[in-house]
């Protein structure tokens, strides 16, 4: 426990300061009061130098105190600047992390969600739907492009996540890989009439083979936003330090 004398002078330090002064001034009214014949106690200045004297002294070592004072002040605030600009910097980074996180996730909603329609069987029936070859060859040829263009888009968006882009073996990964195969191989098939589109048993083993592609990709695809959302609310509700999101993000 802390002595209140001691907490009063450091709190109120001008008091110590009067206190002292006046104790000074005594003593030396004190030591002057005295006669004595020894002469090396004889005092060769008058009462008013020596308090002269002791008042510069004192003005000196205020003055020192007050700089001392003033220089560790700055210190602080200059330290607490600095700590704002530091923070400020790093909300900075975390927004752009936020907001690209944020545009990353919906745009992946999009390019998936194209994905799964244009591989879906219904889309191929859609396709096929024109009696005449060409016509129904050129839909084939349009639903191609279109699902190139989906896998393009979904791999140049997943190669932003550090957890899928280098992980060969990751569901999500695997499930769209095969999503993809599947629907173009079953195209080309068609193309090369290998598959004859009359022939209800064949069609009714390719939608079987299209529809389980695609509910595999639909589940991992499930799956892989709702961990992308749960890294964003982290971020958003956790108050993780910048090193915490670059850690979560591998983005060093």
């Amino acid at each position: 426990m802390k002595n209140p004398f001691s907490v009063f002078f450091t709190k109120h330090w001008i008091w110590k300061w009067i206190i002292i002064s006046v104790l000074y001034a005594l003593i030396i009214q004190i030591l002057f009061s005295f006669t004595t014949n020894n002469r090396f106690l004889i005092a060769h200045w008058n009462a008013g130098d020596i308090l002269t004297y002791a008042s510069t002294v004192s003005l000196g070592l205020l003055a020192l105190w007050q700089n001392k004072r003033i220089q560790e002040e700055n210190d602080i605030a200059q330290k607490k600047l600095e700590n704002i600009i530091v923070r400020s910097n790093e909300i900075s980074i975390v927004s752009k992390i936020i907001e690209h996180e944020e545009r990353r996730f919906a745009e992946l909603q999009l390019a998936m969600g194209s994905f799964l329609q244009n591989v879906d069987p219904q889309a191929l029936a859609l396709a096929l739907a024109p009696n005449d070859k060409i016509a129904y060859l050129a839909s084939l040829a349009e639903l191609e492009r279109r699902i190139d263009k989906d896998f393009f888009d979904v791999s140049r968006l997943l190669t932003e996540d550090y957890t899928v882009k280098d992980n060969d073996q990751h569901p999500l990964k695997k499930a769209f890989a095969y999503a993809y195969t599947t629907a173009k191989q079953e195209i080309r098939r068609i193309q090369t009439d290998e598959t004859d589109i009359n022939n209800v048993q064949q069609m009714k083993k390719i939608a079987e083979v299209m529809a389980s592609a695609r509910n595999c990709f639909m589940t991992e695809k499930e799956k892989y936003l709702s961990s992308v959302q749960k890294r964003l609310s982290r971020i958003l509700f956790e108050n993780l330090s910048l090193s915490e999101i670059r850690v979560l993000f591998k983005n060093n």
